[in-house]
């Protein structure tokens, strides 16, 4: 049993839990996508908005240009018609040819800016245009008319057809997206904090720690509210728990205290040897069940420490060496080291060996044999106890660490309370661990106690 538990595969649902699973970043994700919605849409009106003033100006602009070619072209001499047209390409960049029959020019593309722009100058010149994208293999902004029956061609930098957005305004974009997330990532976390504050006082609580108290003088009103009952009701479980504490120890102290005396009367006036060993034994039962319920009604916090497993189980084997109704078999060479409360592991193994010795043996057995292991895997070890007895019905399993369930005649006896496997689970909960329970394979029951692992052992689980 001495080997590494390789590491578990992570399921998706382990991989989402973390982000979607949790109201941080479901609030996140949530600001994010209104946030994202509202600026496509504000960016698709500016872009239909931009785009709108675009194609008026670039058709007030063409209009203009077409007319002023006009004027230009019908009131100057014929024999100054070419300089005409020279003087416009050097000065205001603008390229008049006359259009031949022979001229190879290719439509232009229809996109819903061109046919918008397309109509929008034949809309201002009341007639019919040819655009172009090329002529004669010349690409550019080429645009067909009249003047009175000749034919020309107006070139115009296609840059003018330019619909996209500037850089100026896909910067801003960016910057507005990269605010944007900022402030749905301060927002979440305002909407989150005093959840998660609660979430870690409620575990406190649920360990056994009243004394921590939630901030009342800060946040919301309605935050102020739940943290002033949060507090409230963590004081009266102080002093409930207090209280209780307090009455099991008068409780325990004046049981015991006649128990002594009945058996010290025992011993001194029951004449008959079996008579008095009987009574004894039943004095001692009672003593030991007071004693099990104590350890069950314990409260108080663990001190986590450095704790080597290995060697704690050697020693409790050691100690319990006198049962002579018990064998104990520790696997060596083992590394397992967890961060828990010493005392605490060592009533754990106590606890497990003691059921081990009472259930674990199959009828006509001499004495119970028990195996101590260890297993490790990432962020946990395992101490692992296993008898050979008869087992536990598989429908039985989930119910033997519930408080005075015994279990079926196979693992009954009148001694036992009950207790023994709840008290481990109750204590390896308040370590932050975790309790397995199953038939182990060729017989018995196998108990797995996974603790967590040291900080200081930083050797890999096997298959990591």
């Amino acid at each position: 049993m001495n080997v590494d538990a390789a590491s578990e595969p992570t399921s998706a649902r382990r991989l989402v839990g973390p982000f979607f699973g949790r109201l941080y970043w479901r609030t996140f994700v949530l600001i994010v996508a209104l946030l994202s919605v509202s600026l496509a849409a504000w960016f698709q009106s500016f872009h239909m908005q931009q785009s709108n003033q675009q194609i008026e100006q670039t058709a007030r602009q063409i209009t203009s240009l077409i007319d002023l070619t006009r004027i230009a072209l019908v009131h100057s001499a014929p024999q100054f018609r070419n300089a005409l047209l020279d003087e416009l390409v050097q000065r205001e960049d603008i390229y008049i040819y006359p259009r031949h029959p022979t001229d190879r020019w290719t439509p232009m593309q229809r996109t819903p800016f061109t046919r918008r722009l397309a109509a929008n100058v034949e809309a201002r010149l009341h007639e019919s245009l040819n655009f172009a994208d090329s002529v004669n293999g010349e690409a550019g902004l080429w645009i067909g008319f009249r003047i009175d029956t000749d034919p020309y061609w107006l070139l115009l930098d296609p840059s003018r057809l330019d619909e996209s957005l500037g850089e100026t305004w896909v910067l801003g974009g960016v910057l507005a997206t990269l605010l944007a997330l900022i402030g749905a990532a301060v927002i979440a976390g305002f909407v989150n904090r005093p959840l998660r504050d609660l979430g870690i006082a409620t575990a406190r609580v649920r360990e056994g720690d009243f004394s921590y108290q939630l901030d009342e003088t800060s946040g919301t009103e309605e935050i102020r509210e739940v943290n002033r009952g949060f507090n409230r009701m963590a004081r009266a479980l102080q002093e409930i728990d207090e209280e209780r504490t307090l009455m099991l120890a008068g409780i325990s102290h004046d049981i015991r205290t006649p128990l002594a005396r009945l058996r010290l009367e025992a011993e001194l006036s029951v004449p008959d040897a079996d008579a008095r060993t009987d009574i004894i034994a039943d004095i001692e039962q009672a003593d030991s069940i007071i004693s099990k319920f104590m350890e069950y009604a314990r409260s108080t916090s663990p001190v986590l420490q450095h704790v080597d497993l290995q060697e704690l189980a050697l020693r409790v084997q050691s100690d319990l060496g006198k049962w002579g109704d018990l064998r104990i078999q520790v696997a060596q060479g083992a590394r397992a080291w967890v961060r828990a409360d010493e005392l605490e592991v060592r009533r754990v193994l106590t606890n497990l060996l003691e059921n081990a010795r009472r259930y674990g043996r199959l009828p006509r057995q001499a004495c119970a044999e028990v195996e101590i292991g260890f297993l490790r895997r990432t962020g946990e070890v395992a101490i692992t106890v296993r008898d050979h007895g008869p087992g536990v019905p598989e429908e039985q399993l989930a119910l033997l660490t519930r408080p005075f369930f015994r279990g079926d005649t196979a693992r009954t006896s009148g001694k036992g309370t009950g207790l023994g496997l709840a008290i481990v689970e109750r204590t390896v909960a308040r370590m932050h661990g975790h309790l397995e329970i199953a038939n182990a394979a060729g017989g018995g029951l196998l108990v797995r106690v996974w603790l967590p692992r040291d900080p200081g052992d930083l050797l890999p689980p096997a298959g990591a």
